[in-house]
């Protein structure tokens, strides 16, 4: 009798991004279909509301499957947003989240999955830990360092990186700990992490190796001072959240 094979998810959020979609869905649907051929995978591209073809190409990517690809319209914008309604799509005992420009190398995926099969909760790409590499920019470097720096001490976590663009989670998390996460933009992530380590769930860093997107593909959108706000301010908004919780 044939194994059951496992249902895997893997949402790209996008928001305009018609310079690098048909790439990265295609780099992304030709790497499952080689390396994951014992599992049940869809790619669901969550689409915040583009306002350029980002919506005309996904659909076209979609058309021409075989059902391995589903496009979803948001019609709200927020990244995290977008990760939640995608993620309900599609019924997978796996739910990973991946960045539209591929910044995190796929080699880390199967061991991704690997990972939550072993019985982890909540798996996250690590830039900080021994065997990862990571080629970005000095600022945006040390941003998420001082990000991840300040959370390790407000929360009281091992956990090193925290932000990062790369992430699974198991059923659990999803049916647990998803309904709790409030925020629904870039902090939406972090959020997940740090409710899932307070809640007890099981955690595995892996090492990824992680470049920031090419400039002359796509422009980035994310201003670093307004997310290092947001950032800061979310924190503050979840420590208070989780004491009035635990009064």
């Amino acid at each position: 009798m044939e194994q059951k094979r496992q249902k895997i998810s893997i949402v790209i959020p996008v928001y305009n991004e018609e310079a690098i979609i048909s790439k990265t869905i295609n780099t992304l649907r030709d790497f499952c279909q080689k390396n994951l051929q014992n599992y049940d995978w869809k790619i669901i591209i969550g689409d915040n509301n583009s306002t350029d073809r980002t919506a005309e190409i996904a659909k076209n990517l979609e058309n021409e499957s075989n059902g391995k690809i589903i496009y979803k319209f948001i019609p709200q914008k927020g990244k995290g947003l977008a990760i939640r309604e995608s993620w309900k799509s599609f019924d997978a005992d796996f739910y990973i989240f991946m960045d539209a420009d591929l910044a995190t190398d796929l080699s880390a995926l199967p061991v991704l999955i690997m990972e939550l099969e072993n019985g982890n909760g909540l798996v996250i790409g690590s830039r900080f830990i021994k065997g990862s590499s990571a080629k970005r920019s000095i600022a945006r470097k040390i941003t998420s360092k001082v990000f991840s720096i300040i959370t390790r001490l407000i929360f009281g976590l091992k956990i090193k990186d925290y932000p990062c663009g790369f992430k699974g989670a198991d059923k659990n998390v999803i049916n647990k700990i998803l309904p709790q996460v409030k925020n629904n933009a870039f902090f939406f992530d972090t959020e997940l992490l740090i409710r899932s380590a307070i809640g007890d769930m099981k955690i595995k860093e892996i090492p990824v190796i992680w470049r920031d997107r090419d400039k002359a593909a796509s422009k980035s959108r994310v201003s670093i001072l307004k997310v290092t706000k947001e950032y800061l301010r979310e924190l503050s908004k979840l420590k208070k959240d989780l004491k009035t919780k635990n009064q």
